[in-house]
Parts: C-alpha cells; sequence; structure tokens
C-alpha cells in the first residue's frame, strides 16, 4: 500500500456509507455489542479505501454548539473512525446544578459509527468545584448506562494557549492526585475495568505522587493525556523517553495518549516549544518512535478537541498523521485505532 494512501493524506470525502440517523434508538443504557460491529465495519470501510482509521481517545465539546451532521461529514472527509468525545458542563449548566449531561447518547443516537459514548468531562466548574458530587453521579451513570470509557479529569492543568491569550485563569487547577478525589476515582477503574484520562502536567514534584497512585491501584486504567508536552521545561528535569518506558514497564495498566501540537507549537507563557516529541527537524525523535515502537498497544491516538476548538479538527487530523508518518506502518496502524479498540474491548482487531 501506498505510504501517502496508507496514513490518509487526503481532504477528499471518502464516499463512506454512514449508519442511518435514528439507527440507535437514544436508550437509557449504550448497547456495546451491537454499537462494537457498528464501529467495527466503519473502520474496515475506511481502510478498505487505503486510508488508516483512526479512533481519537480523547476529545470533548459542548453539546449545545455543535452542528453533528457537519462534524460527522468532516470525519468522513479525513477519515477519522470514531471519536471518543465527552460532552462539557459549562458554567451556564453548573450553576443551573447540573453535574453530569446526557450529551453522548445523543450524539450517539444520531451517528452511531462516528461515536464513542465517553461520560461527562472532568473540568471546571462540575469536578473543580464539587469533586465528591461529581464523582458521585459519575460512578453511578457509568454503571447504569454502560460507558465504555470516562472522560478526561484534569488534576494538574495549566491554561491552553487559547485561554492564556484571552487572560482566563479558571482552569489554571491543581487537585493533588493523590488526593481523596484521586483515590476515589483509581479505586472505581480498578473495581470495574474502565479506563479514565487524566490531564496531569509533566512536572518533577508531580511525578512521585503520580507513581504512587500508580502502585496502590496496580489494575486501574490510567489514559495520561498529552505525551511529552511539556510547558516550563525548567520545571521537568526527569520526564523523557527512559523515564516514560520504565513508567510503563513497571506499570502495565498505564496508557498515554498522543495528543500534542505540531513540532512548530509554542506555549505562549513560556515562549517554549510545549510538544517534545518532535525533534529539530520537525521528525519524530528517535528515541520516542523507538519507545513507542516497542510498546505500541500503550500509545493511543488522540485530537484533544474541545468546546472552543471544534473547527480545528482538519488541523487536530493533520498533526496525527504527520506523527503517525514517523512511525513504522505496523506501529503506526496499532497506535491510529488497535491499540485504543484492544484497551476498551479487550480484543485485537484485524485491519
Amino acid at each position: 500500500m501506498h505510504r501517502r494512501a496508507f496514513l490518509g493524506g487526503t481532504a477528499a470525502t471518502l464516499g463512506l456509507a454512514l449508519a442511518p440517523r435514528g439507527a440507535f434508538a437514544k436508550a437509557a443504557r449504550f448497547d456495546v455489542p451491537a454499537l462494537r460491529q457498528t464501529w467495527q465495519a466503519r473502520l474496515r470501510a475506511i481502510a478498505t479505501k487505503g486510508v488508516l482509521p483512526i479512533i481519537d481517545i480523547e476529545s470533548c465539546y459542548n453539546p449545545g454548539k455543535i452542528d453533528l451532521a457537519a462534524f460527522a461529514g468532516r470525519m468522513d472527509s479525513l477519515g477519522v473512525g470514531q471519536i471518543c468525545m465527552s460532552p462539557q458542563i459549562g458554567k451556564g449548566g453548573f450553576e443551573q446544578g447540573k453535574l453530569w449531561i446526557d450529551g453522548a447518547q445523543d450524539a450517539v443516537a444520531a451517528f452511531p459509527d462516528h461515536f464513542i459514548p465517553t461520560s461527562t468531562a472532568g473540568i471546571w466548574p462540575a469536578w473543580t468545584e464539587k469533586p465528591k458530587e461529581f464523582l458521585d453521579i459519575h460512578f453511578r451513570r457509568a454503571v447504569e448506562d454502560g460507558y465504555p470509557l470516562l472522560g478526561e479529569f484534569e488534576f494538574r492543568h495549566y491554561q491552553s494557549p487559547p485561554e492564556f491569550k484571552r487572560g482566563e485563569t479558571y482552569r489554571d487547577i491543581n487537585i493533588p492526585i493523590d488526593s481523596e478525589h484521586g483515590h476515589r476515582l483509581f479505586k472505581f477503574s480498578e473495581e470495574t475495568g474502565l479506563s479514565f484520562q487524566i490531564h496531569y502536567e509533566i512536572e518533577d514534584r508531580l511525578l512521585p505522587p503520580l507513581e504512587k497512585m500508580l502502585t496502590a491501584y496496580p489494575k486501574a486504567k490510567v489514559i495520561w493525556c498529552h505525551l511529552a508536552q511539556i510547558r516550563y521545561q525548567s520545571r521537568s528535569t526527569i520526564y523523557g523517553p527512559a523515564y516514560l518506558r520504565k513508567l510503563l514497564e513497571t506499570h502495565p495498566g498505564l496508557y498515554v495518549d498522543t495528543a500534542f501540537g505540531g513540532p512548530k507549537s509554542i506555549y505562549p507563557d513560556s515562549r517554549e516549544a510545549h510538544a517534545r516529541v518532535w525533534d529539530s527537524f520537525g521528525q519524530v525523535g528517535p528515541d520516542w518512535a523507538a519507545l513507542i515502537r516497542d510498546h505500541p498497544w500503550r500509545f493511543l491516538a488522540a485530537f484533544d478537541l474541545g468546546g472552543d476548538r471544534m473547527d480545528e479538527l482538519g488541523e487536530k487530523v493533520a498533526t496525527v498523521r504527520q506523527f503517525l508518518g514517523g512511525l513504522t506502518a505496523d506501529t503506526a496502524r496499532t497506535v491510529a485505532c488497535r491499540s485504543a479498540w484492544k484497551l476498551l474491548f479487550g480484543e485485537e482487531i484485524s485491519l
């Protein structure tokens, strides 16, 4: 297969046959076994057209501010198989008392082959202002509704680049990962087998608490978001390919998603390149490529879309495909979709 076709470097529509809207009616509990057949069929349809399908393990969205039909069409044109899209509770919803939102049910009912239901995003303000109550309802609904994946929980989070430029500080979040709430989340994952995502900045002082939690809950399935995304290099002298290799080999329940900026991405506060996977030539660094080659099932493709950047899907897909292009073909296929499938459903998928 031609390398360019394999990676899917095309903006033209792939001509995919979409599952009809309403094929899966909005229900109290997701029919994951039936949905898996739909998701698998879509992945294979993309692959048969010579394009590497991607499962995005980590994105969130505002259910009230998205045109699902237009967004699904963009996914078709870009060769995106599924997005694990977690609905957000904004300030207005939180002020109305919301600690949970059923946006995933609406998305799956409308486009069942495009979206993998993911629980409500653990972000400001519901998670940060009422963490106990947020977890209470989160755990109950995740089990009752049959979610295959929990959304991203922000423990240590700096302002995103757009938020920094806008002067918004509300997402400068610091919830200790070894706090009561962190223990509850890790324990829930260990007891249920459900994976969860964490946003946890990469800094020397934050690594020991994370290692402590991974040791205390060896069966928890933890997706550490944003491989090698370091906002301030002076605060991170330990993390690198060798450190992460040792962490992965010590803790089999740890996974890493690959949502990060392109080679020219700059964090505006530090004015440093904060996507450390790239070398000075804009290629995947050889030590990072070797680590991923040796442990491909532990790395997951991700876009990190959010409510204020849903129009960046094309840019996010291009960055992920550029990154995948720096890996061997078999490794790229695993990171793009097979590792997510195996993590979520406990089986390998052949494409």
